[in-house]
């Protein structure tokens, strides 16, 4: 009887333990389904002593002239921008705020940043996509021309939070982070 007991709070245990990780893809997969998805125009420039680039996009220099809100920021203060999608699904800023509004509508939202420099009326914001290690072909293209016109498309989820889903340079998109299914041999096509 004691066998049996051990025996079933074992398999008990090790399908609770198995059904973690899939509740976890699970959510992930929900939670990024409700990110809010939109580009911006930008600049991709390789780092000239690693192998990182950087991305310099129009909402990183904000003209707090044309935009509402507060001009009252600080560096390193966090700031919350206010955009909307425009054409072609660019999105634009109009306001600058340092509290994060309750919203509702999809096609207004806000991405947290923080301050990194400010002069007159130009504001310098960071959002935590503006470096990334890129795939060999994004690599190979940005060096050959670090001039080429491209757009980053960014997600932000329900917090602001900004992440880098992909890079488009002159017309052709290059995800950022791909992630190849594994598959066993001889079950491929």
């Amino acid at each position: 009887m004691n066998k049996r007991r051990t025996f079933f709070a074992s398999l008990l245990t090790g399908v609770v333990l198995a059904g973690f990780p899939l509740i976890a893809i699970a959510r992930h997969s929900y939670v990024q389904d409700q990110d809010i998805h939109f580009e911006v125009s930008s600049t991709i420039s390789p780092r000239s002593d690693v192998e990182n680039f950087d991305i310099w996009s129009d909402i990183n220099m904000l003209d707090l002239a044309k935009l509402s809100g507060s001009n009252n920021f600080l560096r390193g203060q966090t700031v919350f921008v206010h955009m909307s999608k425009g054409p072609n699904n660019i999105a634009y800023p109009f306001a600058v705020t340092s509290n994060r509004p309750e919203n509702t509508d999809k096609s207004v939202f806000t991405i947290r940043g923080k301050v990194t420099g400010r002069d007159q009326t130009t504001l310098i914001v960071r959002y935590n996509f503006e470096t990334f290690l890129p795939s060999k072909p994004i690599q190979k293209v940005v060096r050959s021309d670090p001039s080429r016109e491209a757009k980053a498309v960014l997600a932000i989820n329900d917090k602001g939070l900004a992440r880098l889903v992909s890079v488009e340079i002159e017309g052709k998109s290059y995800p950022y982070r791909k992630i190849d299914l594994p598959a066993l041999d001889g079950l491929t096509q």
